[in-house]
């Protein structure tokens, strides 16, 4: 695949400079590829934007809060980045990276669904930021 596809195929990125909108590029390549793990980073990327909303009136409660804003905006561009540069090594080794069926014996076996895993660790991340927050306002 040439520069241009990969750039293409990579517009997602722009979305974590856009304050407010940087998860958004996390949940569409979740999506698209169908991974849990970057539609809850996207989740966990939004979740600080919408308390930050929501308590903006508050200072005592807004003002640590826009830190951790900041911060996991840095860290989303860091890591669209990473995950960007990733994708592009699987765009050009799909052979490398495609599943293929095997012999085994409980190959149509039904798999067992970890949903609750990952929102369950969804939910201890909100519940260890509304800590974070709740620290704020005390302190």
């Amino acid at each position: 695949m040439n520069v241009t596809d990969k750039i293409l195929r990579s517009w997602w990125v722009l979305l974590s400079f856009i304050p407010m909108l940087n998860g958004f590029g996390f949940l569409f390549i979740g999506f698209r590829h169908d991974n849990k793990n970057w539609f809850l980073e996207g989740i966990t990327y939004e979740v600080p934007w919408a308390f930050s909303v929501i308590f903006t009136y508050y200072e005592h409660i807004a003002n640590p809060l826009y830190g951790v804003v900041f911060i996991l905006m840095l860290i989303s561009i860091l890591r669209s980045f990473w995950v960007a540069v990733k994708l592009g090594d699987v765009y050009d080794n799909v052979e490398k990276y495609s599943v293929r069926p095997t012999a085994i014996k409980n190959h149509d076996a039904p798999q067992k669904n970890n949903l609750s895993v990952y929102w369950a660790c969804c939910v201890c991340l909100i519940a260890i930021f509304i800590l974070f927050v709740l620290f704020g306002i005390f302190n």
